[in-house]
């Protein structure tokens, strides 16, 4: 998802909803094989957004975000490990880490927070308020569908 231009004009990339959402099934398929975890077989809900400008603006090219995420079952013990991996992964893949937090295991809340300098997608991978469970997350930018056809979204 490289944007060659930085910055509040740059262009914005172009991908349709479906790409988009392949995109994020990858990266966290990607995550949860780099931390040894399994994806829960269970439904994700991909939320698809209108992107809007700082004050109010939109424009009429159907721009979106996506915000997509996955749980996995993950015994509270191994919160730490996961997140631990994840950060040395994200950072090596040029990632800045936000947050980064480890916690006892009687009381998981563990969390990595990266965002991608140029391409601006935040993933955050995170204890969730379930025992033995995390989520793994992705929101992309705002992205430019592709002109022409229309593609259907899953």
């Amino acid at each position: 998802m490289a944007n060659s231009s930085n910055g509040k004009d740059a262009p914005l990339p172009v991908k349709s909803r479906d790409e988009a959402l392949s995109w994020a099934r990858q990266l966290t398929e990607h995550l949860a094989q780099v931390a040894g975890i399994q994806i829960n077989d269970e439904h994700a809900d991909p939320v698809f957004t209108s992107c809007v400008g700082k004050n109010g603006e939109s424009a009429p090219d159907d721009r979106f975000t996506l915000s997509y995420a996955v749980h996995s079952t993950v015994p509270n013990a191994r919160h730490n490990d996961v997140v631990h991996k994840l950060r040395d992964l994200l950072t090596n893949e040029g990632l800045k880490i936000s947050t980064y937090q480890e916690t006892a295991a009687n009381q998981p809340n563990s969390i990595v927070t990266a965002r991608h300098p140029e391409s601006r997608y935040v993933v955050d991978v995170s204890s969730t308020a379930g025992d033995n469970r995390m989520v793994l997350g992705v929101t992309t930018p705002c992205l430019k569908p592709p002109t022409g056809p229309a593609t259907p979204t899953s």
